[in-house]
């Protein structure tokens, strides 16, 4: 991954300064050792602050020369960043300092040409349309063009230091694709970078308009990934790497996000939507005819599956932690810093007031004053109780973020009509 330059010439500043204090101490790095004093220098504004090239200083020449950043840079410093990598190792340095260090060198050399891309977008009127710099097919062509040269060159200059040694990176991608070989990691790598190259230069030539080809190409792009990832792994690493990178993971890990599941259920869990995915092609832009009419009836089967996978005990937990007003009233209640069971309370409290409601409108043996009137009772037991859950900002945040539910049970109001010639009072309501 690209950095952006100015976060690279702060890291590369930071690792001069550890450098300068790591000579200053070293006598195998001393300014006086003829190894490191008689190598070539460049100019290097970013690093130095004041080093031009012709050696003199803005602050005056005296003080530079005595400045232990300026001579440790001086003495690791090169024309030649293969030499400049060389020092680098040798004097000792890990490889992820290394690599901050050159890819500011880098970063740099293409500095130039990136600023020639958005130079067109700085000339632009300020009245007209200033669109994202970024949806531009041209602009985005360019900058993946000139990552990919700053990337190779990044990988010549550093080899299997470039990503794979690195620990932090190591660490990340195993966290994604698994307990794969280095070499695995680095051939998924390139897979995840080629195809999302590719998918980016549909979406950029779509400008934001998806057309049914466009989802085509994109469809198929998908497939041909998964197709040469499974190709690059085994069976078994597959596997893992679908339970930790597939969309259907992602959506599953998003549904339960406020069930607890361990490990084991997570994966138990897994191969059913799994299982319904690749039987009806779900991502397909376009399903058949015969798999639309059938899909409907296999989610409720699905959903079954689910319900019967889990201990009869936390049924009803799952229920509850999966719906998705359950899950927009946590996300409020976790905003207002309101004790978590305060949730579980609110949507115990509106199922029970909805299903008395809907029973009391159901009920056609009641005359319309008085379903209004307990419609009102109702109403009112409802705010009573959540005055005592919420705080009065919590109510009226909830009121706005998911309670509507409160208005609902405001009595419709009554209408007359005339019926054989006398006037009957009914209530105004859909459908009946």
């Amino acid at each position: 991954m690209k950095l952006p330059s100015p976060l690279l010439v702060g890291s590369l500043a930071v690792n001069a300064a550890v450098l300068a204090l790591y000579f200053s101490k070293s006598p195998a790095a001393s300014p006086a050792d003829p190894a490191t004093a008689s190598s070539p220098t460049v100019s290097n504004n970013s690093v130095t602050g004041s080093t031009t090239g012709t050696g003199k200083s803005d602050g005056g020449a005296t003080a530079a020369a005595h400045d232990p950043l300026v001579q440790v840079w001086s003495q690791l410093q090169s024309g030649d960043l293969a030499t400049l990598v060389a020092r680098l190792r040798a004097a000792g340095f890990s490889a992820s300092m290394i690599r901050s260090i050159v890819s500011a060198q880098v970063s740099e050399q293409f500095s130039a040409r990136r600023r020639e891309l958005f130079s067109a977008l700085d000339d632009r009127p300020f009245w007209k349309s200033q669109q994202n710099p970024f949806s531009d097919p041209k602009l985005q062509t360019g900058l993946r063009t000139l990552g990919k040269e700053q990337n190779d060159l990044l990988k010549s200059l550093l080899g299997a230091d470039y990503l794979q040694n690195v620990e932090e990176v190591r660490s990340s991608q195993r966290r994604v694709y698994g307990n794969v070989p280095v070499e695995k990691l680095a051939q998924l790598q390139v897979i995840n970078s080629d195809y999302g190259e590719l998918s980016q230069e549909i979406c950029s030539k779509a400008n934001g308009m998806i057309l049914s080809e466009d989802r085509e190409k994109l469809d198929f792009l998908a497939k041909e990934k998964l197709a040469d990832i499974a190709r690059a792994l085994t069976p078994q690493e597959f596997e893992e790497h679908q339970f930790r990178t597939s969309s259907t993971a992602n959506q599953l890990r998003s549904k339960l996000a406020h069930f607890e599941v361990n490990e084991t259920e997570f994966r138990a869990l897994y191969k059913l939507p799994a299982a319904f995915e690749a039987q009806y092609n779900v991502r397909d832009s376009q399903p058949s005819p015969e798999k639309m009419a059938a899909r409907p009836g296999a989610e409720k089967q699905l959903q079954a599956a689910i319900l019967a996978s889990l201990p009869p005990d936390r049924v009803a937990e799952y229920k509850l932690a999966t719906d998705p007003n359950y899950q927009q009233v946590n996300r409020l209640f976790a905003r207002l810093e309101l004790p978590p069971a305060t949730s579980r309370q609110v949507v115990a409290l509106q199922q029970d007031i909805q299903a008395r409601a809907n029973t009391l409108r159901s009920d056609r043996t009641l005359a319309p004053e008085a379903r209004n009137a307990q419609l009102t009772a109702l109403r009112q037991e409802a705010t009573t109780k959540l005055s005592t859950s919420l705080t009065p900002r919590g109510l009226e945040a909830y009121k706005q973020n998911g309670g509507f539910w409160i208005q609902s049970l405001q009595p419709r109001p009554t209408s007359t009509l005339p019926s054989s010639g006398t006037a009957a009072s009914v209530t105004s309501r859909p459908g009946g």
